[in-house]
């Protein structure tokens, strides 16, 4: 550094201080700032106050505790001839400042930062107190100036005080300040967001501004959840956060009200304001429920046969549900491992591989034809496979416990869809405790059927009606395979489902031949099969997503914000063509002359996500509302209002929530 530059620096450093020293004001560039009391003097026994007046200049501005994205707050340093206990700085409620692309918050016009002050115990007490506070500050517009001053001021000590001529202003600034209320909140860290939760002291939807300025990206929209009184806020992380927090601390505010907010860290296992013994007990609940979900009836239907054979080993009735057990955690493991190596990932994940649709194509056809007798245990090819699912031995359970599983993956029944959300972002233990009680609840109704005898007692009895039963199940199982040979072309091409189709055909004719023939036949059969099974994988290519030809309905964060920013109410369909669930709430609900009529309402807007392939924009999505999979709706009123909706629906309550959401919108 040369000379001139040395002394430019120390006359930075001397001139604002030499205009205050021993006085309690001083000017700064586009600033004035000033030491004042609220009483002319300091009494023993009472809280006294002295604050820092902040004066900017129109136009200008200086900042709150966490100043944003940019910016400082102001600094203050105490010292007194006498032995006093300052307090902490009393912060009125900031104001959102953008500037560009950023947001900061601050003061713009004249500010208060009130200080607490207490003679300390014990402390001799002198006539009168000369107080020092050595002061910084960051005073803005388009460029920023920073100033320092030390200011002083000098009190007498007295029982009886008298207000000072700045008495009004700690008036006025204590109708600034945030409520005395303190919320209490659980937060969790998920990826590339925060989420809080906590009940509201009225419903409202404010921001929650952190205290501290390395926790959130200011300029990025937060996104409310409210659910059972509860608001999940879902906050942008900054790229400076730390993690390792056991506490974090918000103002909660609307820019004229505003509670301190107190979050603390939920360990990463359990969303905020639920116990891992709710979300087990939601994920019970979910998988009971997720027996009578329309992806699961073919195959639980298919098992009903075998429950009419009371001779049954007690490993044989423990199979199917040590079949359930096994695969929901295998599903578990599975999904450890891949976020351990950074892959996003979502329940029924595995459906977005046409692979997977494929093969479980192949099995359905294999189950129709065992239910037809084409394919009978004693067949070369078909005894092994008949062995897996048919019968009542062990293996035979189990793996029809598997089959369960994996078909029912694509659903995700009411109060299985927050409990999966969480597993999905926690530890390993607790995932593995939610997949546990999911399949517990899953694998009970027709477990109980097998073991318990007066569970039993309420099926019908075996007679010939389950060999006409046995038949009528044919067609679900082949219902089901048209199905997926549908989810397979919106995942490929119309070249590849017709190879797929081709393929079914021969495998079905080489089942056909291992019955009725021996030798070259079969293995011709075979050959045929896989020849059109590796060419329909191979020229999939790259599906289309069905809304591209939609354009006005298809979904992105970009649309979304576009539409709330202008003050739009919007309903969200995330969506799936192999999510069953998602189809019947389409067929049941969006696709009434009802809903249609709503739609068509000015101000009202419909997007889709179609999560059919792998998307990670709507993965992204998902994991803001702490969901693992589809379906989830979500209706919006402008940035002031949203409301997630049930699993299931009905045209009612679609069009009462849209209805809800205009009110909001207009403050009706």
């Amino acid at each position: 550094m040369n000379r001139l530059n040395i002394v430019l620096f120390l006359c930075a450093l001397w001139l604002p201080s030499s205009f205050v020293y021993g006085q309690s004001t001083a000017k700064g560039e586009h600033i004035e700032v000033a030491l004042v009391a609220e009483y002319q003097q300091l009494t023993p026994g009472q809280t006294n106050w002295l604050g820092v007046l902040l004066t900017p200049e129109t136009h200008w501005h200086t900042y709150w505790q966490n100043p944003g994205d940019s910016g400082e707050a102001p600094s203050v340093t105490w010292q007194a001839s006498t032995e006093l206990e300052f307090g902490d700085i009393q912060w009125p409620i900031p104001h959102q400042i953008p500037v560009a692309h950023l947001v900061n918050y601050g003061y713009e016009g004249q500010v208060l930062l009130m200080v607490p002050v207490d003679l300390a115990k014990g402390s001799e007490l002198a006539q009168q107190v000369d107080i020092q506070v050595a002061l910084s500050w960051l005073v803005c517009k388009e460029d920023c100036i920073p100033g320092w001053a030390d200011l002083s001021i000098t009190l007498p000590v007295a029982n009886e005080r008298e207000k000072s001529a700045a008495a009004s202003l700690f008036t006025q600034t204590r109708e600034q300040l945030p409520n005395k209320d303190s919320i209490s909140a659980k937060f969790e860290v998920t990826d590339n967001y925060l989420t809080v939760a906590y009940q509201p002291p009225f419903q409202a939807q404010w921001s929650l501004l952190p205290l501290r300025s390395d926790v959130a990206q200011h300029n990025q929209k937060q996104q409310f959840v409210s659910e059972g009184g509860v608001n999940n806020q879902v906050i942008a992380l900054s790229d400076y956060f730390i993690a390792g927090a056991q506490q974090l601390d918000f103002l909660l505010t609307d820019g004229t009200v505003g509670y301190y907010l107190s979050a603390s860290l939920n360990d990463g296992q359990v969303a905020a304001s639920h116990s891992v013994i709710i979300l087990m007990l939601m994920a019970f609940i979910g998988g009971l429920i997720l027996n009578i979900m329309p992806c699961v009836l073919p195959v639980l239907s298919f098992k009903a046969l075998a429950i009419g054979h009371n001779e049954m080993t007690i490993s044989q009735k423990l199979g199917y549900g040590l079949g359930v057990l096994v695969c929901f955690n295998l599903f578990a493991s599975v999904i450890i491992v891949l976020k351990s190596s950074g892959e996003a990932i979502g329940w029924g994940f595995h459906m977005q591989e046409p692979a997977v649709i494929a093969f479980l194509a192949f099995l359905f056809v294999f189950i129709a034809l065992i239910l037809m007798d084409i394919a009978p245990a004693g067949a070369r090819l078909a005894g092994f496979g008949q062995a897996l699912v048919s019968g009542n031995s062990f293996s035979s359970q189990f793996f029809t416990g598997v089959l369960a599983v994996v078909v029912a993956s694509p659903c995700t029944a009411p109060f299985m869809a927050a409990a999966l959300g969480v597993a999905l972002v926690s530890p390993a233990a607790t995932t593995y405790l939610i997949f546990t009680a999911l399949a517990l609840g899953f694998a009970l109704p027709l477990s109980l059927l097998f073991i318990s005898s007066r569970f039993a007692k309420w099926l019908p009895k075996p007679g010939p009606w389950m060999n006409t039963f046995k038949q009528l199940l044919v067609f679900p199982m082949l219902a089901t395979v048209a199905w997926l040979v549908w989810v397979y072309l919106g995942q490929t091409s119309a070249m590849a489902q017709l190879g797929l189709l081709m393929s079914l055909v021969g495998f079905a004719l080489a089942i056909w031949l291992s019955r009725q023939f021996s030798g070259i036949y079969v293995y011709l059969a075979l050959c045929l099969a896989i020849v059109l099974m590796g060419w329909s994988l191979l020229s999939s290519g790259t599906a289309t997503s069905p809304m591209a030809d939609k354009s006005d309905l298809a979904f992105s964060p970009q649309k979304l914000a576009q539409l709330r920013d202008s003050e739009q109410v919007v309903l969200v369909n995330m969506t799936a063509d192999w999510c069953i669930t998602c189809k019947v709430n389409e067929h049941v609900a969006f696709n009434t002359e009802l809903v249609q009529a709503a739609f068509e309402q000015e101000q009202v807007h419909y997007l889709v996500g179609d999560w059919t392939n792998k998307n990670d924009t709507i993965l992204s999505y998902l994991t803001q509302y702490q969901r693992s999979g589809v379906p989830l709706y979500v209706v919006y009123a402008g940035n002031h209002y949203e409301q997630v909706l049930p699993q299931i629906l009905t045209p009612e309550t679609v069009v009462e929530a849209i209805n809800l959401a205009k009110k909001e919108l207009h403050n009706d």
